[in-house]
């Protein structure tokens, strides 16, 4: 779902400028983020509805995030950043990096993980590596840039445990 937003800024529907395109997904964004916050903010100061919100809505976060802001409150908001602050390329690669990127090292953490390094494994650190390099060679068409984008991101997603990545990894790789 968070592969939705990056997406659609790199192919906008047609009857759609550039500009129309990024002021739609901030506003988007915005909106998503301000309504995220408040339902956190809510859920976390009401235990009733916390345990409620959890029950009913456990598809959408994790049990981890029970007591803590959830991590799709985080990617709104560190999308709307990067769509505010950089270009469509960069934004475009650091979201992807986000929702491709970060699923690979959790993916391949779990899978193959055997080396921890911070308290993440270097296999999924490689993982995320691969992803984000391609990620990067697609958008720039040029093995430097993906290589200095890629380290980038799995140096920001490893050291990523006291805030949640989700945050770091868009805004840090861009």
């Amino acid at each position: 779902a968070a592969s939705f937003f990056p997406l659609f800024y790199l192919y906008a529907p047609l009857h759609m400028s550039p500009a129309a395109c990024r002021k739609l997904l901030l506003w988007v964004l915005g909106l998503s983020f301000l309504i995220s916050f408040g339902l956190d903010l809510f859920r976390l100061r009401d235990r009733t509805f916390n345990s409620l919100f959890m029950r009913y809505f456990s598809l959408l976060i994790r049990h981890t995030e029970k007591d803590k802001f959830n991590g799709s409150t985080f990617l709104c908001f560190a999308f709307f950043l990067v769509i505010f602050f950089f270009s469509k390329p960069i934004a475009v690669t650091a979201m992807l990096f986000l929702s491709l990127g970060d699923a690979a090292a959790e993916l391949g953490g779990k899978n193959f993980g055997r080396f921890k390094i911070f308290h993440r494994s270097a296999e999924g650190t490689v993982s995320f590596f691969a992803v984000a390099f391609l990620i990067a060679l697609w958008v720039f068409e040029d093995w430097r840039v993906a290589l200095v984008g890629a380290s980038a991101g799995a140096l920001v997603e490893l050291f990523s445990f006291e805030v949640d990545d989700n945050l770091t990894v868009p805004i840090g790789s861009a």
